[in-house]
């Protein structure tokens, strides 16, 4: 499966992760401690080919989400359940930790959310 989108993650065993399930490229926000500098490239990144952020189910990857949306409000977002992101040892969780079939499920699932209207 190839994603033409660039695909935004966490962290090194987040982009193994992904390249172990499709055929993509990623965008390493180093953690929640997200720069300037990869900011701008994930805007780069949705005007030339489209970005997927696909973040961990806690905190601090709903923050990271929340950052990226603020900054490129155009993409679109791949998610996993809890559950499905937890280490066989049980002693840890992300989206590393998912298997191939559920990540490639949660990329065919993706979708870009609507434009907040003014009320």
């Amino acid at each position: 499966m190839k994603i033409n989108e660039i695909i935004v993650v966490e962290g090194k065993d987040d982009t193994v992760a992904i390249k172990r399930a499709v055929d993509a490229d990623t965008i390493e926000t180093n953690g929640s401690a997200i720069s300037k500098e990869t900011l701008q490239r994930i805007r780069h990144a949705q005007e030339k080919r489209g970005v997927i952020v696909f973040t961990d189910p806690d905190y601090p990857g709903q923050r990271i989400r929340a950052i990226i949306e603020e900054y490129v409000p155009q993409v679109k977002h791949a998610f996993l359940a809890k559950e499905k992101t937890i280490a066989k040892n049980g002693k840890g969780l992300g989206i590393e930790h998912a298997c191939d079939e559920d990540i490639r499920e949660a990329l065919c699932a993706i979708y870009t959310p609507r434009k907040k209207t003014a009320r």
